[in-house]
């Protein structure tokens, strides 16, 4: 269908904003007639009502607490805050943030944003409490001047990139089971299915590009051993892939280290992945989407010894 092969397209591409996506996913949705996937869509693209129904890639992002104060003659800036001794719930709320946003909004903090670091100022009221609470702790002539909350840009990133995988996930599994599909009336009769690739991939998806966890049903028929780049390069040529392609992932692995304990990929890994599907679809690469996935998985798994 036209409609998801334009939204594979612009989730594979990266300087494309995920509104784009976004937006004719919920074409998608209300033609099909399925709630939850809009519901979803909606949510992403207008942001959050509140943090009640918030999902987890977008809840309880570590946060430093840093500020600028007076210690008797003595000035301090940028500096960490100490909570020790705070209601362990206003500590959680001043060490955690939920991202309610949308993604618009989260994009254009990204971009607009020269620094690696992002912050955001606490209120004055709040401010009070710490510096009470800093100050019986056997710092009387303590005096704050400022406190706010920094973190890495990475981390709302993240929050990008998980959107934009679960939402790539959905769309290959639909466009692999049902590519041959051309009108919409066809794919409504598949409401149940449809449904279940939803949750499988959206709603309780990890935010892989590919299913990599503990569950998932691999075959092994690579050659490659734990730790062994050689083999890794060659098994890649082997399957089609340029020089500059398997270069690129040579180097992402050497920096980025996996989830070992559950089993997925790391976030650049993952994009790598995605871009290499992307070359299927334009005939770059002379592979089928549903194989192409399933072969570098497999190759990287082995590698990384999962």
């Amino acid at each position: 269908m036209e409609l998801i092969s334009q939204i594979i397209n612009d989730l594979i591409d990266e300087e494309k904003s995920l509104n784009s996506a976004l937006l004719k996913t919920k074409v998608l949705a209300s033609r099909l007639q399925n709630q939850e996937l809009l519901n979803w869509v909606n949510n992403e693209l207008s942001g959050y009502k509140s943090t009640d129904k918030l999902p987890d890639y977008r809840r309880e992002i570590q946060n430093d607490l840093k500020g600028s104060f007076l210690n008797g003659s003595m000035k301090y800036t940028n500096t960490q805050i100490p909570t020790i001794g705070l209601d362990k719930d206003f500590e959680k709320k001043l060490r955690f943030t939920d991202f309610i946003e949308s993604i618009s909004s989260l994009e254009n903090l990204v971009s607009k944003e020269e620094s690696s670091t992002l912050s955001g100022t606490i209120r004055a009221e709040l401010s009070s409490l710490i510096e009470e609470n800093w100050q019986n702790m056997g710092n009387p002539y303590l005096q704050l001047i400022s406190v706010y909350k920094s973190m890495s840009k990475s981390s709302v990133i993240e929050i990008i990139t998980n959107v934009r995988n679960k939402l790539l996930d959905f769309m290959l599994e639909l466009d692999g089971k049902y590519g041959d599909l051309t009108e919409i009336k066809d794919l409504k009769m598949k409401k149940e299915e449809i449904s279940s690739i939803v949750n499988n991939t959206i709603i309780n998806g990890d935010g892989n590009v590919l299913n990599t966890g503990k569950n998932s049903k691999i075959t092994n028929t690579s050659n490659i051993n734990k730790g062994f780049k050689e083999d890794l390069i060659n098994h890649l040529k082997d399957i089609g892939l340029s020089e500059e392609d398997t270069s690129e992932i040579i180097e992402i692995i050497d920096s980025e280290t996996p989830d070992f304990q559950n089993e997925k990929f790391g976030v650049n890994v993952n994009t790598w992945i995605a871009k290499m599907i992307s070359k299927t679809i334009n005939g770059s690469w002379n592979v089928g989407i549903g194989a192409a996935g399933t072969l570098l998985a497999e190759a990287i798994k082995k590698y990384y010894g999962m």
